[in-house]
């Protein structure tokens, strides 16, 4: 029997949509909740670095409630705290994307262990993924609250490899976020990147060899090279 990559998946932007809460967002915020979604995102991911950068941790549940006041802030708009935290609880729904849940059908079936692994902290991502139906494609979760320190810190990399007790270089990180595919690849783990948006890849590192639009296509990837080929 053939010996199966380890999969290690990226949640948000990769297994379902962060940009989605924009539809929650319009209800309290019409007209300015794209912008809004778009500076949250955008700020959750930058305060990671920079937390990450002056040696400090406080959960994803924290940054991205700053995130959000200071999204709202370069709106000049100002939601109360209970609708701040229904915001929050949102985050917690996110929808998957369409091909995520067949995709991870294929994927199981052929033998894959399978595990999420993000910033996201275990109670964020335990509620998510029951909301989002995908509990029964995952083998573990793993947070980087476990060693609390943010992506693409090599240790987070270090830190799925041994939950998965497997050598880096036996276990393949499936994410969307170009800068997440780089410190992987820096770490010694195999990659594929997500293109879900159709855009560049990081200047900062090398686009890997296999890119796919989405999770069914990485099903077909993986199983025309029967794993072997280090793609």
């Amino acid at each position: 029997m053939i010996d199966r990559e380890a999969l290690a998946f990226d949640m948000y932007g990769t297994l379902v949509d962060p940009l989605g809460i924009r539809r929650q967002l319009e209800r309290d915020l019409p007209g300015d909740a794209p912008r809004v979604a778009e500076i949250w995102r955008q700020k959750q991911l930058e305060y990671t670095f920079r937390l990450t950068a002056m040696g400090r941790y406080e959960d994803f549940a924290a940054v991205t409630r700053k995130a959000l006041v200071y999204a709202l802030a370069v709106a000049g708009r100002d939601l109360d705290p209970a609708r701040q935290d229904a915001l929050l609880a949102g985050y917690n729904n996110l929808e998957p994307f369409a091909d995520v849940r067949p995709g991870l059908q294929r994927l199981q079936a052929a033998g894959h262990a399978m595990v999420v692994f993000s910033n996201g902290t275990p109670a964020m991502l335990g509620a998510l993924i029951d909301s989002a139906g995908l509990h029964p494609f995952f083998d573990d979760v793993v947070s980087v609250d476990e060693v609390r320190i943010y992506k693409p810190a090599p240790a987070v990399y270090r830190h799925v490899a041994a939950r998965l007790a497997r050598p880096p270089g036996a276990v393949r990180l499936i994410s969307s976020n170009p800068f997440d595919i780089v410190g992987a690849a820096a770490a010694g783990l195999r990659t594929t990147w997500v293109d879900r948006a159709g855009g560049p890849f990081d200047t900062l590192g090398p686009r890997p060899a296999l890119v796919v639009a989405t999770l069914t296509a990485l099903a077909d990837a993986l199983a025309a090279a029967g794993d072997a080929g280090g793609a």
